[in-house]
């Protein structure tokens, strides 16, 4: 069973061009539900490219010969400082 969303009315201001560009090619009738398609869109890859950056920004540990759980604590050791650095 699909559940409709709520609707709520926004105010937006774009470029003249960009809306004489959706007045010719998106019908009257379907431009609330093209623009929260493509802003949803839009969303998606904003999270999927913030994702990917913090994958991007893990650094590399080297492997050494010290036990494996002192490994792991330095890493959240580390985690930790940067994540308190970004506070």
């Amino acid at each position: 069973m699909v559940t409709a969303m709520p609707i709520v009315k926004r105010t937006f201001s774009i470029p003249d061009k960009i809306s004489a560009e959706l007045d010719q090619t998106i019908p009257n009738q379907e431009r609330s539900k093209f623009i929260a398609q493509t802003l949803a869109e839009a969303l998606k890859q904003r999270n999927r490219d913030k994702l990917v950056q913090a994958i991007d920004d893990v650094e590399a540990w080297e492997p050494t010969d010290e036990p494996v759980v002192e490994t792991i604590r330095k890493i959240r050791e580390a985690q930790s400082a940067r994540l308190a650095d970004n506070q």
